[in-house]
């Protein structure tokens, strides 16, 4: 296996390192303690990334993209997360809507956003997470019901990244009960909603972490979507869901192995600078020991991730891959980061003397939640391996 990246793929991950570095990280690290970012701040940050390429990457050529591979965006995710975690997952979570509407909306649905998703006129989310459901894909209480030339949607979503800002999002609702509870494959159906013709209410609901971002807990009562807005009919629109889900898990690894080489970062640059008795706490036995662990997790993590990319640009079934690369690193960089502080001391508990670890922390928690719990990545490995499904 050749685990070599191309120069060319190299070069354009090392110019992004740099562009972030100057242009985002110092907005980052003033910015982020002071809550959710206003539209106007976000639409700025837009701006300055398109000289990046970032808001082009995931898409086509025909709409003007640069149909980067997937092991690319994957590099390109984490750099961004290594410098401000709570942009990366509000960009990359936009992206994804947008692609998706690039690869595979009608025309007319092309023409009216992909151009406004990638100069940021209209803000994108995934409407697909509910108060009772979460990972259960089969429990979905939203439903739409067709009448006329439109759908007539009710229901709560709730957890969708950008939600606040959302002018379009993809929505998971049921539209064929009777399909449904013979088997939840079927029956659901995704609808491209625009808030400006069906509108919905919606209210923050902040988080742990990922401070600067927005998570959306919304409500539809009696909103009317026209037909023409169906973007997956009741026959594939669970199959389609599980092709996002999986691109999105990989990405989650992305952001965590970012997180991971911040804070390691972050730890190794004070164990150098700190002194206790006559030397540098880096030359303590259990310093070392600790920086260790923590290199060997963000590697090992790097590695599935890489590896689910790659087999998703072979175009090879990888769910396996997926969540195995989604646990590990999602898991790992919850120990990463409390071993940062600890090596930190007191100032890993505080933001005020220019040290990231602490919201790092906290940063990170989000992501063994997200996109399905740790318990539902274990449970897709056992059902892989196994052949069994234990739910």
């Amino acid at each position: 296996m050749d685990f070599a990246i191309a120069s060319d793929v190299e070069h354009r991950r090392r110019a992004f390192r740099d562009f972030l570095e100057c242009e985002i990280r110092p907005i980052g690290d003033r910015r982020d303690a002071g809550g959710p970012l206003e539209r106007h701040e976000l639409d700025d940050l837009v701006a300055r990334l398109q000289p990046s390429g970032i808001m082009h990457a995931s898409l086509p050529h025909d709409v003007g993209g640069t149909n980067r591979s997937f092991l690319e965006r994957i590099l390109l995710a984490e750099e961004f997360a290594r410098v401000w975690p709570s942009l990366a997952v509000t960009i990359d979570s936009h992206n994804i809507v947008v692609e998706i509407i690039a690869r595979q909306g009608a025309p007319w649905m092309k023409d009216r956003y992909v151009e406004a998703g990638i100069t940021g006129r209209a803000i994108m989310g995934d409407m697909m997470s509910e108060p009772q459901a979460g990972s259960d894909t089969r429990n979905l209480a939203t439903r739409a019901v067709a009448a006329g030339d439109h759908y007539v949607v009710d229901g709560t979503k709730m957890w969708t990244t950008n939600g606040v800002w959302a002018d379009v999002a993809l929505l998971s609702a049921v539209a064929n009960d009777d399909d449904y509870r013979r088997d939840p494959r079927r029956g659901v159906i995704h609808l491209l909603v625009d808030k400006a013709v069906s509108p919905w209410k919606v209210r923050d609901l902040p988080i742990i972490g990922l401070k600067a971002g927005t998570t959306g807990y919304i409500e539809f009562e009696n909103c009317r979507v026209p037909r023409q807005h169906l973007f997956h009919a009741d026959d594939t629109g669970y199959t389609q869901n599980l092709v996002v889900r999986g691109w999105a898990r990989i990405l989650l690894g992305a952001w965590a192995i970012g997180i991971m080489q911040a804070a390691i970062d972050d730890a190794v640059q004070f164990a150098r600078e700190r002194h206790t008795f006559g030397k540098p706490i880096a030359a303590h036995q259990m310093i070392q020991d600790m920086v260790a662990r923590m290199h060997v997790d963000l590697e090992t993590s790097r590695l599935l991730t890489y590896k689910a990319a790659w087999l998703m640009d072979q175009g090879v079934r990888c769910d396996l891959e997926q969540a195995t690369a989604k646990l590990h690193a999602c898991e790992v960089v919850k120990r990463v980061t409390d071993d940062a502080i600890q090596i930190l001391g007191g100032r890993g508990l505080t933001t005020d003397e220019g040290y990231r670890t602490e919201r790092l922390h906290r940063d990170a928690r989000f992501l063994a939640v997200a996109e399905g719990t740790s318990q539902i990545m274990k449970l897709i490995i056992g059902r892989r391996l196994l052949g069994v499904s234990a739910l």
